[in-house]
């Protein structure tokens, strides 16, 4: 063995290795050189007054770049005086590669002996805390995934993907998959899938405190760039923190209401029905409602702008009879109108119902009576369809927000129940328990029943207002609830306040409507089915 000074070394001219070594590789030996000396001696031939390194020109380069190239350090050398080409080409051939794991390993041991940390690990072979992580997690891999990392089962992206997942997660994925060729894709999803990743954060994570990283349990991929929550409950909580925050900021910009879906779409909610999405800026805050929807498995927030599907279609009548047509109170959509007639044949059925008892049954006899007695006469004189079915007012998801069911209605709910009772007590059958009721409880429970099959479109008939034993006064009865006024063009509200009230109301559209139902409320002298403008003097 010889010791020759670094500065009569060169690298030979026909070098068998033709790769270049990058300036990392070479930074990386150096500081090994560094840290633990030359473990390996160069091979050298005799070339003049120097040396040729046949053997070695890594660790070569790597000694220049520590020491300087005229340095005179002593380096252990071999030499020979056979063929080079020959004598490199069976160094090259005959070193092995060492193993991905052996060297993760190596660092491992470094750094759990508690002597070193990441940082002195890692300036040792010239590497970032980062390489030195990774080498670590690598080397904590389950068993099961050492050994078949080690038989190359699977390349070093799988591996790197598997650190994100528990020892017990590592198995069971590769027990599932076995046999299989495994795509580090697949890995990452199924170890993460319990996991949300940072960037799906709606609140602000960018420089996370000590407190947000405790909380959430934030941990890095060491691959990659990419960090995950593990903490789901807490990630979740900071979510709706974030949302609710959101959901205000947007109620002060004025909608008509903010409606917030979690998991649900907007066509398939109860809250959303009867209105339709609009994709035209121009139209209004205030004739509008925005719907704020999260979806917990993307983590995504989005927001829809909608508006009723009464004011869509009245904005298209308007625009198709624009010059026919003058916007006032009185001008309805039909689901609106709908609504309207609703409220009339429910305040006409209970005016009915409290007049005279005699008065009331007479009129049922007759409404029921004069439906067999032939088609002599137009179709529209027949009023009701009296075969005890229940006629709704209104639509299920559209009743009154004071809806109170009519007393009739309890009336026949009391016998309902009475009936059941002495059928389950003493078999006593529906049609037997009618016939043992005296006359007038008889009569009354008749009149109830043929109240309910008349509809609101046949309160709006003409005969029947004209005959019916009570009848509902153009003023005093109308009591609008919220929904309905709010099916309103803003515009309209605006006319009806001014009429009910003597003077405008500013804000938003919601603000309108709520102050406009609080004082119809106590003030009903609008007449809905009336000329506009009414009497105001």
């Amino acid at each position: 063995m010889l010791q020759i000074p670094l500065n009569q070394l060169k690298p030979a001219k026909n070098n068998v290795r033709k790769v270049q070594s990058s300036s990392e590789s070479l930074n990386a030996l150096a500081a090994s050189i560094e840290s633990q000396g030359l473990l390996h001696n160069l091979v050298i031939r005799k070339n003049g007054k120097g040396y040729e390194v046949i053997d070695g020109n890594r660790r070569l380069e790597a000694l220049k770049k520590l020491y300087g190239k005229e340095a005179a350090n002593e380096v252990n050398c071999i030499e020979i005086f056979d063929n080079d080409n020959e004598i490199g080409l069976h160094a090259n051939m005959m070193r092995e590669d060492m193993h991905p794991l052996d060297e993760c390993d190596v660092i491992h041991a470094l750094c759990a002996d508690g002597e070193e940390d990441f940082d002195s690990v890692g300036k040792r072979f010239g590497q970032t805390n980062q390489w030195v992580k990774q080498r670590v997690a690598l080397s904590e891999l389950s068993d099961k995934a050492k050994e078949m990392f080690r038989n190359y089962e699977f390349g070093i992206g799988v591996a790197s993907a598997l650190t994100l997942g528990s020892h017990e997660q590592q198995d069971m994925f590769l027990d599932e998959h076995k046999g299989r060729d495994i795509h580090a894709s697949w890995v990452k999803q199924s170890m993460t899938q319990k996991k949300a990743p940072t960037s799906v954060a709606l609140f602000d994570i960018d420089n996370p405190s000590p407190q947000v990283i405790a909380d959430l349990g934030i941990e890095s991929d060491l691959f990659s760039e990419e960090s995950f929550i593990t903490n789901l409950e807490k990630f979740e909580e900071y979510q709706n923190a974030h949302i609710d925050g959101y959901i205000q900021d947007k109620r002060n910009e004025g909608y008509q209401d903010v409606v917030y879906l979690k998991d649900e779409y907007p066509f398939d909610s109860p809250q959303c029905r009867g209105w339709s999405t609009i994709y035209n800026e121009e139209v209004p805050n205030e004739d509008c409602i925005l719907v704020v929807t999260y979806n917990s498995y993307t983590h995504q927030l989005k927001e829809l702008r909608m508006t009723s599907k009464e004011q869509l279609q009245l904005e298209s009548e308007l625009k198709e009879e624009e010059e026919e047509i003058e916007l006032t109170p009185l001008v309805y959509t039909k689901p609106q109108e709908n609504l309207l007639n609703g409220y009339y044949a429910t305040a006409l059925k209970d005016a009915m119902w409290e007049a005279d008892s005699t008065d009331l049954t007479k009129y049922m006899m007759a409404m029921l009576c004069h439906r067999r007695l032939g088609y002599t006469y137009s179709h529209i004189h027949r009023i009701g369809d009296i075969y005890a079915d229940h006629q709704n007012h209104f639509p299920s998801e559209e009743y009154p927000d004071d809806y109170v069911t009519p007393e009739y209605e309890k009336f026949i709910d009391h016998h309902i129940e009475a009936a059941r009772e002495a059928f389950d007590n003493d078999g006593v059958v529906p049609l037997q328990y009618c016939l043992d009721l005296d006359r007038k409880e008889l009569s009354r429970l008749f009149s109830a029943i043929c109240l309910t099959g008349i509809s609101k479109s046949d309160c709006r008939n003409a005969v029947l207002q004209e005959t019916a034993p009570a009848v509902v006064e153009s003023q005093g009865w109308f009591k609008p609830d919220y929904k309905w006024l709010n099916k309103y063009k803003t515009e309209q509200i605006d006319m009806l306040t001014q009429y009910i009230t003597g003077s405008s109301k500013q804000g938003t559209k919601k603000e309108k409507v709520t102050h406009l139902q609080m004082h119809m409320s106590m003030s009903p002298r609008f007449d809905p089915y009336g000329d506009w403008p009414q009497s105001k003097e």
